[in-house]
């Protein structure tokens, strides 16, 4: 009797600690993009929207408007939801672009912001930074109508005679005091960029 009665707390104190272990979370789930003509890798989250064709969930030139004509988009890919959907946020996307003969000097330079114009606000400068082991020259293209409707961050590198280019871009529409939404908010925008940038600290050239 003794004997069944200790096995009875010995099981009970087993089922306490299965209770109370604690739940170890899975890591997010990603998807890997490999660009074998360029040989460059980046992850992205498996639940996000992506595309290697053009104008199929947005336009890279309307987006990248420092980008060269003769840029190629090789990647794009878009954040599935509205993290704050009574906001003026409107969708965020990362392309990833190669232009091919490119120079250092041609490379630095489309991190730089367009001719300034009435809608474009060019007061920041260009800076050098390195993610992922990769040294990039980042930059910063806002569009500007009555509010800002679009921050880009620019990261641009030459690698085997190529510019390598990715845009950051973070797109709102104005009028919220009209529709009844309140304007996106600093918080809210470095939440947006933050996911943004995670995937960027991915990217990884091809071993030689």
């Amino acid at each position: 009797m003794r004997l069944i009665g200790r096995c009875r707390t010995l099981t009970a104190v087993i089922a306490g600690l299965w209770v109370t272990a604690p739940v170890v979370s899975q890591p997010p789930k990603t998807k890997t993009f490999h660009d074998h003509v360029y040989r460059l890798s980046f992850d992205y989250p498996a639940q996000w929207i992506f595309s290697q064709k053009d104008h199929e969930i947005s336009t890279f030139h309307l987006d990248a408007r420092s980008a060269p004509r003769n840029a190629s988009m090789r990647a794009v890919t878009a954040m599935p939801e509205n993290p704050f959907p009574l906001s003026t946020f409107s969708g965020a996307y990362l392309y990833f672009s190669v232009t091919p003969h490119s120079s250092q000097t041609a490379c630095d330079q489309q991190a730089r912001s367009p001719v300034k114009m009435a809608n474009s606000d060019a007061s920041e400068p260009i800076s050098k930074v390195t993610i992922a082991d990769i040294p990039f020259m980042r930059g910063h293209d806002d569009q500007r109508e009555i509010c800002i409707t679009q921050r880009n961050e620019v990261y641009t590198t030459l690698h085997r005679g190529a510019c390598y280019r990715f845009d950051l871009t973070i797109n709102n529409f104005c009028g919220g005091q009209v529709t009844g939404v309140q304007d996106i908010t600093d918080k809210e925008l470095d939440e947006v960029r933050t996911r943004l940038r995670s995937i960027l600290l991915t990217v990884r050239f091809d071993r030689q």
